[in-house]
């Protein structure tokens, strides 16, 4: 018997006015693939381009295709763009996508929907055909062609549609782009999940788990020890219940998540404020980038808000499961056992996830003990309000301020983390506001990694950030049309629009812009921004529109070492601050502020111990004035797994125990006040564990000399 011939059909559109797409290249790779394939002579591919909508029904009627394919642009849940008799961009929404299907499901196997935001229209047209692929969040050019790669190779070498799938996920992750979770399957005929999952080894017992959770928080530790107690009866699961002193815990945790089939994540209004499971979290997604396992399983408990920078790096094109009680805790276990032997967690698309977040809403802050005055405290995580009674003013806030009033400035501030560099930072912009300056704030934490994998996708997501920012119309598509670089579109953009446009003074604030220093056109980004800075120095009437512009940037790290030419650096014009650690007289101010539940004898403990670190310093005063600890308790306990600082100090020991050079360039700073490698001082330095003082490296803080002087010894 002769195996039947199956038809592909593409359907391939990018209208005017929206972002180019490399799509000659992704159905080109697709039919070479399929020609040099063992099966090539059982496979017809048809291509159709400029697709409009009417395109769709002649081609389904006429070629009658077992396998569509859509390369395009997605739009959520408004559905999938095509074009229109002129060339421009028509929606065709999601319910007639589906109606359209519905008609030609006696002929269409599978429905691959290579767009962004496609997921709501793969999850409608399941509904009618047995398997669709879609993308639950935005998928660059070289993602969507490496998946669309492996997914016909695959084909093409005889295998089914779910091996088809998870070849084209791991085909993203060969090729190291962070977006092999945003593919979706949803394939009635087998129960699939969205992202490659281990098989249990049956030779074991179970799957291995690891379950990741914030230690001494509620419901936090319920929920945890039943699931613990109910998944150990058929598999090896780990939890972190013992601290023994030493790199002995790290190297633990270390091995578990590397080992484990499945990593159990807890995330609760007090877990997703944990440096420790953030840090396990990624460190789950590295070695699923490697291996293929652990697969990671968030579970919310009764947590409705966003995920922020880094979780939702990780945990936001995944699927996810809910906890809203203990009524919960049964439901939550079968679904987890289910995940286990391969199917997927409830929450799997976007629409799904939506329904559950709300809006943030001000966390409930203990009340501070009767000595207290202030009658609200401030959690010392996070950015600082620009009004807040709890914000101290350094030398370098005096410098930013001043710098800010003035026109044509650029500055930039550095620090170590937790120095409080992203409170100046909204400060200076807060500042800026009341002189009726124009301001665009850019987080850098807030671009994924397909952006900052691509420099064409960076470029084009900086300048739309940019003018969503200004509220000012986007014109992108009118610049990206020529033959220019990145770096001059760009610059024409600022100068012939965005400047002209606002003609008003402006704010360009930029955070986290060491997430850039890893990128290969950094040297090119980081060249384009000292251009404009030179720009408004330059006697051309076209260049006057620069002399309003104002540039401020925020690093943790040491940048000079990643520009080769230092005149084509932004970091060392205009006004550098270097923030510095609280004064022994601000920390006295604090306390006060604090209502001062320290008495001055403590206040002196306490700076000996911390050395003015202003997170720990913020964190102590909280705990002492909200009556969750004794400062007695906090100074005794300060170095302890269990104290006031043990997920803070854990942290920083699991990111750094299995690098050997950090770890001697931590030991030789503890020992001999000496960092030998100039490399080491500066990473240990932007991680704020080492301070410099004339030629000597130091523990920042005697708090960190202690710890990890036990822990890595």
């Amino acid at each position: 018997m002769s195996t039947p011939i199956r038809k592909i059909l593409v359907l391939a559109a990018n209208p005017k006015g929206t972002d180019r797409l490399r799509l000659d290249e992704e159905v080109r790779e697709i039919q070479e693939g399929l020609q040099r394939s063992r099966s090539r002579e059982h496979f017809v591919l048809e291509q159709k381009w400029a697709v409009r909508p009417r395109d769709i029904q002649r081609a389904l009627l006429d070629i009658k295709p077992q396998i569509v394919h859509f390369a395009g642009h997605g739009a959520g849940e408004a559905g999938l763009i095509f074009e229109d008799i002129q060339g421009e961009a028509q929606l065709v929404g999601t319910q007639a996508l589906a109606n359209l299907f519905k008609l030609f499901a006696n002929t269409v196997e599978c429905v691959v929907l290579n767009g962004c935001y496609s997921a709501p229209q793969a999850e409608a047209i399941a509904e009618q055909i047995p398997a669709v692929v879609g993308m639950s969040d935005a998928i660059s050019d070289r993602a969507a062609i490496e998946f669309a790669v492996g997914f016909y190779d695959a084909l093409g070498a005889g295998e089914n549609l779910k091996f088809a799938y998870d070849l084209g996920c791991n085909a993203i992750a060969m090729a190291g782009v962070d977006q092999e979770h945003t593919p979706v399957l949803l394939n009635r005929s087998a129960e699939a999940t969205p992202s490659p999952v281990p098989s249990p080894d049956p030779t074991n017992k179970g799957s291995r788990i690891f379950i990741s959770y914030k230690r001494g928080a509620e419901p936090d530790e319920s929920v945890t020890k039943a699931v613990y107690e109910a998944l150990q009866v058929d598999h090896q699961v780990f939890i972190d219940q013992t601290m023994p002193v030493g790199t002995l815990w790290a190297e633990r945790i270390e091995g578990e998540l590397t080992q484990a089939d499945y990593m159990i994540c807890f995330l609760s209004e007090h877990s997703i404020q944990s440096e420790m499971v953030a840090g396990e979290v990624e460190k789950a997604h590295k070695c699923w980038k490697q291996g293929g396992k652990p697969a990671i399983l968030p579970i919310r408990l009764n947590y409705r808000e966003p995920f922020t920078y880094p979780l939702s790096a990780y945990l936001d094109s995944i699927n996810w499961a809910f906890w809203d009680g203990d009524e919960d805790t049964p439901r939550l276990i079968t679904e987890l056992q289910q995940a286990i032997n391969g199917r997927p967690l409830t929450l799997t698309t976007a629409a799904q996830k939506q329904d559950i977040l709300v809006s943030p809403e001000p966390a409930p802050i203990p009340q501070p003990k009767a000595s207290a005055q202030p009658a609200i405290l401030e959690m010392p995580e996070g950015s600082m309000d620009p009004e807040s009674k709890f914000y101290v003013e350094r030398q370098g806030d005096k410098i930013a301020l001043g710098a800010i009033e003035r026109q044509g400035v650029t500055i930039t501030i550095k620090g170590p983390r937790q120095m409080g560099k992203s409170s100046l930072l909204l400060k200076t912009v807060d500042q800026a506001v009341k002189k009726d300056k124009r301001v665009a704030f850019i987080d850098f934490q807030l671009f994924d990694e397909a952006a900052l994998a691509d420099a064409d996708r960076f470029y084009q997501q900086f300048c739309l950030t940019m003018t969503d920012q200004l509220e000012i119309p986007n014109r992108i598509g009118d610049f990206w049309q020529d033959e220019l670089g990145n770096n001059q579109r760009c610059t024409r953009y600022m100068q012939t629009y965005v400047l002209r446009e606002l003609n008003s003074p402006f704010v360009l604030a930029m955070d986290e812009v060491d997430r850039i220093f890893d990128r290969n056109f950094r040297s090119d980004f980081f060249s384009m921004l000292r251009n404009w800075h030179n720009n408004r120095g330059l006697p051309l009437p076209a260049m006057k529109v620069w002399k309003k512009f104002d540039l401020v940037l925020v690093t943790a790290t040491e940048p000079y070492h990643l520009i080769a030419d230092l005149h084509q650096s932004p970091f060392n014009v205009g006004e550098v601050i270097s923030l510095k650690d609280f004064t022994a007289e601000q920390v006295v101010d604090l306390n006060q502020r604090h209502g001062s539940p320290l008495t001055p004898e403590q206040d002196n403990k306490m700076f000996a111990l911390l050395n003015g670190h202003p997170y720990l310093i913020r964190k102590a005063l909280y705990l002492a004035a909200s009556g969750q600890r004794s400062i007695e308790e906090v100074l005794e306990k300060a170095d302890r797994d269990d104290g006031p600082f043990g997920d803070h100090l854990r942290y920083h020991l699991f990111r750094i125990y299995d690098r050997p050079e950090l770890v001697k360039g931590m030991l030789g700073a503890i020992k001999k006040n000496q960092c030998e490698d100039e490399r080491i001082v500066r990473l240990l330095s932007a991680a704020g564990l080492i301070r410099q003082e004339g030629k000597a490296e130091l523990p920042r803080c005697q708090l960190y000399g202690d710890y990890f002087r036990a822990h890595l010894e």
